[in-house]
């Protein structure tokens, strides 16, 4: 039986009207996956069943990689393959050859130190089959995403020896771009569209230093030095819009810090003084962890010595770039983490891996507004679910006349003659993000916001 400390504080907010708790709970028993340290996670649905599987590799203390079918209920079952053995690696489950499921990429070191950069293409019922590839040799500095808009993904590496674009002919074969400005680090790399203009821009970060490069829309790119970046070696970067302004901005981990990053709308990022611990040796995620509308975070690393000053920590995003302590969740060094919803209740749940505890499942059990009636008695109005994804029901004590949506920009993106008290509403064509909704009844009229996912 392993040690599992775990400090349980639950905070509440207010939305719409409705107390949400944000709140984890230690899954006992734990899934059947593999206690480890010093590995990685990935997830996705490989076998098209609807629910999200696991990939994972780590320590045990051999090293090992594991493949895993979920039940549809958070249980697992491993399947066979041939897969290399691996610690220290990377793994994205994507399209990768256009055909609709998650191929695989997978790099690292084997159990005879020789490092593999290998693509395997998915049959859609979760069989993988290797396929030849040009890629470098390495073990982490890759992120993969559409860099030059032509409908396929293409993958961004970066090592000690090499930094350059791997564009997919569509089919998940790679050739070099060639000609690139990027600086060749042993560190991380993560793509982010800094301007809202629809194409992926880059951060790369090594060798004490973090650098921004602008992708032109075909894929080319120039170094941009608006932004005074940190002079750290990066080991993590999460990008997210953290504070719901309509961009993007970043949380890299790096030389024993946590720093947030945000962007002014412009692609110029400032750092912002925050509660995050300042951790080194682990993971960070970012996610909305309690379907508030907002993205919280989760920390995962060490200070200097060691324990006992070791972390998993869940913060609660209140708004106005503010971060709460909502629970410790143990702690790890030489770890890894995943936030998704593993158990299809509409919560994301976190598995972390680490030396100190190995692998520990936790449930998401906060209040779930997927599945509760927001109830505005002092309006008259009930509406569900909030956030939603196709339809939202409405119930109000007076007819309405109209309805209309606005996105965070202000921008009108419903207007509808209603003319009842009761109605169903299709939001299933919308972007995910946060809506205002605009009830009008006679002369007077109701706002809620609204979140889809």
């Amino acid at each position: 039986m392993k040690k599992i400390f775990l400090l349980l504080t639950t905070v509440s907010i207010f939305f719409s009207g409705y107390s949400q708790t944000l709140n984890f709970t230690v899954a006992n028993p734990q899934p059947n996956i593999m206690e480890s340290y010093g590995g990685t996670f990935a997830s996705g649905d490989i076998d098209g069943d609807g629910d999200k599987d696991l990939f994972m590799t780590g320590i045990t203390p051999q090293i090992r990689t594991k493949l895993y079918l979920n039940t549809g209920s958070g249980n697992f079952t491993e399947v066979t393959h041939n897969f290399p053995r691996s610690g220290s690696s990377q793994v994205f489950l994507k399209d990768l050859d256009n055909d609709g499921d998650l191929d695989l990429f997978f790099s690292g070191q084997n159990e005879l130190q020789q490092m593999f950069t290998n693509i395997y293409r998915n049959n859609g019922s979760g069989v993988f089959t290797q396929v030849p590839n040009n890629l470098p040799l390495i073990i982490k500095g890759a992120t993969i995403t559409d860099i030059d808009n032509d409908g396929d993904q293409d993958i961004v590496i970066t090592s000690n020896s090499v930094a350059d674009v791997y564009l997919n002919n569509g089919n998940a074969i790679f050739t070099p771009q060639g000609g690139s400005i990027f600086t060749p680090v042993s560190g991380v790399v993560q793509y982010i569209d800094i301007e809202n203009d629809g194409d992926k821009d880059i951060i790369i970060s090594g060798l004490n230093s973090t650098k921004l490069y602008i992708n032109n829309g075909s894929g080319n790119f120039s170094l941009d030095t608006r932004s005074t970046l940190p002079s750290i070696s990066g080991t993590d970067i999460d990008v997210a819009d953290t504070d719901n302004d309509g961009d993007l901005d970043f949380l890299i981990n790096g030389s024993g810090q946590n720093i947030l990053y945000l962007n002014n709308g412009l692609g110029v990022f400032s750092s912002i003084t925050t509660t995050l611990q300042q951790t080194s040796g682990g993971q960070n995620a970012i996610a909305d962890l309690d379907n508030d509308g907002d993205q919280d975070i989760l920390i995962v690393g060490t200070q200097a010595g060691g324990l006992p000053n070791i972390y998993n920590i869940v913060y609660r995003n209140t708004g106005n770039n503010t971060f709460v302590q909502t629970q410790i969740l143990g702690g790890e060094y030489i770890a890894e983490c995943v936030i998704e919803d593993f158990n299809a209740d509409g919560l994301k749940d976190i598995i972390i891996q680490g030396f100190a505890y190995d692998t520990n499942f936790y449930w998401n059990t906060s209040n779930n507004l997927n599945n509760t009636d927001i109830n505005l008695s002092d309006q008259g109005l009930i509406f569900y679910p909030n956030p939603a994804k196709d339809i939202i029901n409405f119930k109000l004590d007076e007819e309405i006349e109209s309805i209309n949506i606005t996105n965070i920009y202000g921008q009108e993106v419903l207007s509808k003659q209603i003319n009842s008290n009761e109605f169903v509403l299709d939001i299933s064509y919308l972007s995910n993000g946060t809506y205002i909704v605009k009830l009008n009844q006679n002369r007077n009229s109701k706002n809620i916001k609204l979140i889809k996912i």
